[in-house]
């Protein structure tokens, strides 16, 4: 779900045509990640060399732009532009179930300034309000204008219906909406904000690592549980954004019996209780299974069991060959 902030969307006519060559000559540019010359970059956008060179031109002048002189060499070497990184700036901002987190960072992830807080209260009115608070300390710290930021995204909880930005909680973690954190946040900025699920997020951020493939699942485990679906390179959030709730299927809980959600009953500090143990820390649960102890690995795949069992008629039904853990657990 996005909202605007400051920034004006571009008019019809010439003004939008140019808005959209601006942009793609931007994307070309961030695409190579290297300076290109305005042949490269009219042959890459298939625009004119002219019309390439009055965007370059009017780029550079407004600072978004560094030139490279030529070397020298035969002939007389054409001048190469790049992005300047220090122009632009982007905001991250996480409301979780009991912290607020907001960064700043250049485009190529350079993070220039991070705040955050803890607080008991749910998601609501005064959670916004001290997220704009850290927003304005941030912008402080970085000394950017807030017309340097040109775009945010805040990660929320909850199921965010892409038709109207409702945010649906659960039960005692508050109300909001996302219409109303992008007004709020955006007012703080230059650019659009865009209000995005956490799991969706997290599952995002590991697909760009390497080792991991176009389709996967992508598990966020701590207090709470969420998931991610990215199948051939492209988030999956489903009609209703409700994509990846997995956290609200109802299970047996295996050390009582009751029917509970699968949150519930994996939630991170609970492992040890599942596992056998109850008289250790989770952390050290894990720490142990990870050096190697033969009791805590077997204790600590029994707590992990009903997880695996909700997850796996997912992965099948997906195809999915990778699982991916963000959050606490990780």
């Amino acid at each position: 779900m996005q909202g605007k902030g400051t920034a004006q969307p571009p008019g019809r006519g010439t003004t939008r045509l140019r808005h959209l060559n601006t942009r793609r000559v931007l994307q070309s540019l961030r695409q190579l990640r290297r300076p290109a010359s305005i042949a490269e970059l009219a042959a890459r956008t298939e625009l004119t060399r002219p019309t390439v060179a009055q965007i370059v031109a009017a780029l550079e002048a407004a600072g978004h732009l560094r030139r490279h002189e030529p070397l020298g060499g035969a002939g007389r070497p054409a001048a190469r532009y790049a992005v300047d990184q220090r122009s632009f700036a982007v905001l991250g901002a996480d409301a979780g179930a009991s912290r607020t987190v907001v960064e700043l960072a250049t485009l190529d992830g350079t993070v220039l300034a991070r705040r955050e807080t803890r607080r008991t209260q749910s998601l609501d009115q005064r959670t916004l309000r001290a997220m704009a608070d850290l927003v304005r300390a941030c912008l402080v710290d970085s000394g950017l204008a807030p017309s340097a930021v040109v775009a945010g995204t805040v990660a929320s909880p909850g199921i965010i219906e892409p038709s109207t930005g409702r945010i649906t909680l659960r039960q005692h973690l508050g109300d909001w909406h996302a219409d109303q954190i992008a007004e709020v946040i955006g007012a703080g900025i230059g650019g659009d904000v865009t209000v995005e699920n956490d799991a969706s997020l997290a599952t995002l951020a590991m697909s760009v690592l390497p080792e991991v493939p176009a389709t996967f699942l992508g598990l966020q485990w701590g207090q709470r549980l969420g998931a991610g679906v990215i199948l051939d390179g492209q988030l999956l959030r489903g009609r209703t954004g409700a994509v990846g709730e997995i956290g609200s299927l109802l299970v047996s809980d295996p050390v009582d019996g009751r029917t509970a959600q699968l949150e519930e009953v994996v939630r991170a500090s609970r492992l040890p209780e599942l596992a056998g143990c109850p008289g250790i820390t989770t952390e050290e649960l894990v720490r142990q299974a990870g050096a190697g102890d033969a009791g805590a690995r077997e204790a600590l795949g029994r707590a992990v069991d009903p997880l695996a069992a909700a997850v796996a008629p997912l992965c099948l039904g997906l195809d999915v060959g990778v699982v991916t853990l963000s959050g606490a657990i990780a």
